[in-house]
């Protein structure tokens, strides 16, 4: 990377990226786009922005995010779990668990059958190429997993049951959560996102820490098959495929590459094996790691010069293979602060200053090696 004038498009940038060139500048964004309240409230108090548009320019991000609903339940969800935070948990008698009850394939199918992606409605991806001529677009369908998905219909010990002793509930579940994507992706491929996007994003999160939460053995079995048609209907089309999955994921990153997964999206670079230096040296120049700067740790407990610090420290560990976009590695953390989100910026060369720099931060601001 060059750092210096920028002479690339953002779209150019991303693309580039994507392809292990070259670029002018680092490529950033702002994780899957997303200004949440608390950060935009920081925002406001420290740079007197309050418009997300406002914040996307000033930090220099190369992505643009079209986000939308896509996944319902079939069956109704009480009104009480509707309004409170319940269902947030993947605790077997907290919250609404859809398949708690259910014990045959035959279930499964009734329940999950219901699910049309035709009732969902899609956004006007022209409209939004039209809005955002230069910026790599991304097609984002929402939160459609089939692991984390299993965990929140069934409970997650249920769930985790069925995998080792009832296997085929499992296969019923992801056959039909699967159709109800692809079936998803090929509206959107139909409706314009192929043409006008340069992304899809999909998502599932099956790892802990330091491992994934079941055998990748299992894995392959269970979700690897669904996993592979959905990347492969968005990637016939010409699209580009983003994967975020929170994490330990390294055992499954050659089965990510197999498939034809371009990038994983989000990183924990605070996980045991997944250092920038690791991930470079396993996946640098195959997979694209688009975040890692960790959200756990660097950006909740260090300092400005910190996540400078780790900022530049990913870009270099990537230079020598390319493939790497700064960006927070999660979204959401009310205990991030609008100038850590602006630290990564401005390691990267990206930050507009002209937009205006409170003084108590010059001083931390890192302009030399």
């Amino acid at each position: 990377m060059n750092p210096g004038k920028q002479e690339m498009t953002s779209r150019e940038r991303a693309l580039a990226v994507y392809n292990f060139q070259e670029t002018d500048v680092p490529c950033f964004d702002l994780m899957e786009g997303t200004v949440w309240p608390e950060l935009k409230e920081d925002f406001d108090k420290k740079y007197h922005m309050s418009d997300p548009e406002q914040i996307q320019t000033a930090l220099g991000s190369d992505f643009r995010w079209t986000i939308f609903r896509s996944s319902y339940s079939p069956v109704p969800v009480p009104e009480d779990i509707k309004n409170n935070d319940s269902g947030k948990s993947f605790s077997d008698e907290t919250g609404f668990r859809m398949l708690k009850n259910v014990e045959t394939v035959a279930q499964v199918r009734e329940i999950m059958g219901q699910m049309d992606p035709e009732n969902i409605e899609l956004p006007d991806f022209k409209a939004f190429r039209q809005k955002y001529p230069d910026k790599a677009l991304i097609c984002c369908p929402g939160w459609m997993p089939a692991f984390s998905g299993a965990c929140n219909d069934f409970g997650m010990v249920k769930a985790l049951s069925l995998m080792a002793s009832e296997p085929e509930i499992i296969h019923e579940y992801v056959k039909l959560k699967s159709r109800y994507v692809v079936g998803l992706i090929k509206r959107c491929i139909a409706a314009g996102a192929a043409k006008y996007c340069d992304f899809l994003w999909l998502g599932d999160d099956f790892a802990g820490e330091s491992s994934l939460l079941i055998s990748p053995k299992m894995w392959r079995q269970l979700f690897k098959p669904a996993l592979k048609e959905q990347v492969h209907e968005a990637r016939n089309a010409g699209l580009m495929v983003m994967f975020h999955s929170c994490g330990d994921v390294t055992a499954v990153y050659e089965d990510f590459i197999e498939i034809g997964i371009n990038a994983h999206i989000g990183v924990q670079t605070s996980c045991p094996d997944m250092s920038p230096e690791q991930l470079a040296a396993k996946i640098g120049g195959r997979l694209v790691i688009h975040g890692g700067v960790d959200a756990q740790k660097t950006l909740v407990d260090g300092d400005f010069d910190e996540v400078v610090s780790q900022t530049k420290r990913n870009l270099k560990a990537f230079s020598k293979c390319g493939g790497y976009v700064v960006s927070n590695s999660h979204h959401g953390m009310p205990d991030i602060g609008a100038e850590k989100i602006v630290a990564m910026s401005v390691a990267a060369g990206r930050w507009d200053f002209s937009t205006g720099f409170h003084t108590e931060y010059m001083d931390s601001i890192y302009v030399k090696d």
